[in-house]
Order: C-alpha cells, then sequence, then structure tokens
C-alpha cells in the first residue's frame, strides 16, 4: 500500500537526494586528488578524514533526521 507525496514532501526527497549525491561525489573526487597528489597515502588519509562523515550520517539516518 502506498501513499501519495505531498509536493513538500516530494521537495524535500529530492533535496534529500542532491544533497547525498554531492558527497559521494566530493568523496570521489577527494580520492582522485589524494591519489594524484600523494599516491596510496592520499587515498587512505583521505578515507581515514571521512570516517567522522560517515558517523554523522548514520547517526542523522538513525534518528530520523536525513
Amino acid at each position: 500500500m502506498t501513499t501519495e507525496q505531498t509536493p513538500e514532501q516530494k521537495a524535500a526527497e529530492s533535496r534529500a537526494e542532491k544533497i547525498t549525491f554531492g558527497i559521494f561525489a566530493a568523496i570521489i573526487v577527494a580520492l582522485v586528488f589524494g591519489w594524484a597528489a600523494l599516491g596510496l597515502v592520499g587515498v587512505g588519509l583521505v578515507a581515514l578524514a571521512t570516517v567522522p562523515v560517515i558517523y554523522v550520517l548514520l547517526i542523522m539516518m538513525a534518528g530520523g533526521k536525513g
């Protein structure tokens, strides 16, 4: 059983998707730049830096704020 979404709900969902894809794109760009600048060490540093970001996103999703 599906329910129809209001225009406000559709807009909020669209905005959330754009933010999610933006974060993914930023991580991929950072990985490419890290690889080009420092090689494997750069990729490791980017991965290390994204850990807190992923934790915050998981907490937001678990709390229903995402």
